[in-house]
């Protein structure tokens, strides 16, 4: 006798996937328009503000990291350190990846797709134009319902996209995953 089986059980987990442009940095020192320099620009105490309202944002929805993917950028990572802990039990990996860094959306998808499959939630924290650009590819039509219409008109600092990934990260590709949630103001 066969035993049925539950295809519910065997389908692989929804992932959530937020991706997140840096809260509000100093301008970079007058004249001086070198990568070193935009690399070492710090928030300002707005953004961390900022950052730290997404933090607790993230925490009502349930938002717990397994893993964050931070540009080297200094902005990022005091981003990431002002939206507070997620979790009191298990800290999430955290890895500083330099391919955030102007490096396209293509390479940010890249960077999503060697995800290990034994992750399922995901921070990245990055930089405009190249996240804005993977949000909206991401996304799809997407933005034409109307909670998410306010992805149209850009993507400012503090910015997050949350979206629901189901399958592999190996097989995420443009319009493959759910937007749930877009904060833009």
């Amino acid at each position: 006798m066969a035993i049925a089986s539950d295809p519910a059980a065997m389908a692989p987990p929804a992932r959530t996937l937020v991706l997140m442009r840096h809260a509000e940095a100093f301008p970079g020192p007058y004249g001086d328009p070198s990568p070193s320099s935009d690399l070492g620009r710090p928030l300002t105490p707005a953004g961390r503000r900022q950052a730290h309202q997404r933090g607790t944002q993230l925490r009502e929805i349930g938002f717990v990291p397994e893993l964050a993917v931070i540009s080297p950028a200094m902005r990022s990572g005091e981003t990431y350190a002002a939206l507070g802990p997620f979790s009191t039990t298990v800290a999430p990996q955290v890895r500083q990846e330099a391919r955030l860094y102007e490096c396209g959306s293509e390479s940010i998808l890249e960077i999503l797709q060697e995800t290990p499959e034994n992750i399922n939630n995901i921070i990245v924290i990055g930089h405009n134009p190249d996240l804005y650009q993977l949000v909206m590819d991401l996304a799809g039509h997407a933005i034409d319902d109307p909670d998410k219409t306010i992805l149209i008109r850009g993507f400012p600092v503090a910015s997050l996209a949350c979206f629901t990934v189901h399958g592999p990260w190996h097989a995420l590709a443009r319009k493959q995953a759910v937007l749930t949630r877009a904060l833009c103001n």
